[in-house]
């Protein structure tokens, strides 16, 4: 029996992998947040002041994991993650 593809306009409910050794680049960042299905905007005013490092090699911003599931904990959605630092 073959299994049904599913709904391509489906949001997922999991964050892709970082794309860099230290976080998500920009660019992979804003695709993730295509594919999760979260306003750009929206993410970024939840994202707020953060801090991020800058790869002068590959001349990319890097935004860290944990910023980023914040944010989306923020914004009520299912890949968000609330981090507690000692």
């Amino acid at each position: 029996m073959k299994k049904k593809r599913g709904n391509s306009k489906k949001k997922h409910s999991l964050i892709p992998p970082p794309d860099h050794e230290y976080g998500y680049t920009d660019l992979y960042l804003d695709l993730c947040l295509i594919v999760l299905g979260v306003d750009n905007k929206k993410f970024w005013k939840a994202f707020g002041v953060n801090t991020c490092a800058y790869d002068e090699k590959k001349e990319c911003t890097v935004y860290y994991p944990c910023d980023v599931e914040r944010a989306l904990f923020n914004l009520k959605h299912p890949a968000g993650k609330y981090h507690m630092w000692d």
